[in-house]
């Protein structure tokens, strides 16, 4: 058995045998030992000597298991197409591997993980019209501007946010409270299909796995450790994406909410969360907002080598070096546009008017300029 098919078949047996106290002493091998050949190669005891465990605790993980149960697993990572992710390997979620108690061992299937800022867009399963239309808002809201949309790919809010992140041409990923081979909602697979050939479905849960109810507790945390902040569109009192907002703030991640009416006891759950300090979101901005500089920049970037790739060939020069002097978020009154250009007063104003007519231009009051956001 090569290298690689040695490392799957570790991570099928650490999936199944790497729970509770065996968690933690998994993580502690790995990003001690540095991979999991090196992990493989230690004897129990020094294993059990560097994870500070009883030797009981960690000679199940370092076992060569054949059984048929592994086999079985083993079938199916191969048929669905799915890999193995490891704590220590480079597409491993860089953000997920911050928290605290990230899993040892990931299932993947789909395109790599991005990179790339991203936000989870969460909440009720029986959502209102009003939830539905706000997931999908979000969703294409945040896809435009280069963000990956993280749900859980439940019912409800969750799979408008994924859908509408898809209709944007955005990346979207899916935690899954079951095994990465399995359609929970089986109703959803056009979705599921759709998601992968973009995105990414993530499990930590062994190949075959049922979507249990006790899954889907565990599993929150996963998305709240892949996103930089956790939106909650609409959330009853008791509900999963409470859940969610709750691991996020103990790893340290901004939580937000969408308003709902006070009224509704679907909206009271988001709603209190709001009363307790989280974001106010009226659309994708105030979300952006919220990230670090560096990824805000880094997503400005994007969308102007985006807009600049999409920019009509019939553009003067002057009204394309103006386009590639004004900014996404930045606005910029006409002195600052003057000196990066170098055009005057009459040949600035005139690329203006050739930008408005093009759409390419937004004018904003007290005359300042910046470059709308690209659609994808």
């Amino acid at each position: 058995m090569d290298g690689a098919a040695s490392d799957a078949r570790t991570g099928l047996i650490w999936a199944r045998k790497g729970r509770g106290r065996a968690a933690r002493a998994l993580r502690t091998l790995l990003l001690s030992a540095g991979s999991p050949a090196a992990v493989r190669a230690l004897s129990p005891e020094v294993a059990a000597r560097i994870a500070g465990e009883e030797v009981s605790a960690v000679a199940p993980l370092l076992a060569a298991d054949e059984g048929r149960e592994i086999q079985e697993d083993a079938r199916r990572l191969a048929e669905s197409g799915a890999r193995v992710l490891f704590l220590t390997d480079p597409g491993y979620p860089a953000l997920l591997r911050e928290i605290h108690d990230p899993p040892a061992v990931l299932f993947a299937r789909g395109a790599p993980y991005p990179d790339g800022p991203a936000i989870a867009v969460v909440g009720a399963r029986r959502a209102s019209r009003a939830g539905l239309d706000a997931a999908r808002a979000l969703g294409a809201q945040l896809a435009e501007a280069g963000v990956t949309v993280v749900s859980g790919f439940a019912r409800g809010v969750d799979a408008a946010a994924h859908r509408a992140a898809l209709g944007a041409g955005g990346k979207t990923i899916a935690v899954l409270g079951c095994g990465v081979d399995v359609c929970y909602p089986p109703e959803q697979k056009d979705l599921l299909e759709a998601l992968l050939a973009s995105g990414s479905a993530l499990s930590e849960f062994p190949m075959g796995t049922d979507p249990e109810p006790w899954n889907f507790p565990v599993r929150n945390r996963i998305l709240a450790g892949l996103a930089r902040i956790v939106c909650v569109v609409e959330a009853a009192e008791k509900s999963g994406s409470l859940i969610t907002a709750r691991y996020a703030t103990g790893y340290g991640r901004d939580v937000a909410a969408v308003p709902g009416s006070i009224l509704s006891p679907g909206a009271a759950g988001s709603n209190a969360l709001l009363k307790d300090g989280a974001i106010f979101v009226r659309n994708a901005d105030d979300l952006l907002a919220e990230l670090p500089e560096e990824e805000r920049r880094l997503l400005s970037r994007r969308v102007a080598a985006r807009e600049d790739a999409a920019m009509p060939a019939h553009l003067s020069p002057d009204a394309a070096a103006l386009h590639a002097a004004l900014d996404v978020d930045e606005p910029k009154d006409a002195d600052a546009l003057l000196s990066a250009t170098g055009l005057d007063a009459a040949r600035l104003s005139a690329a203006l008017v050739h930008l408005e007519l093009e759409g390419l231009v937004t004018v904003l009051p007290g005359a300042l300029f910046v470059r709308p956001r690209a659609r994808s």
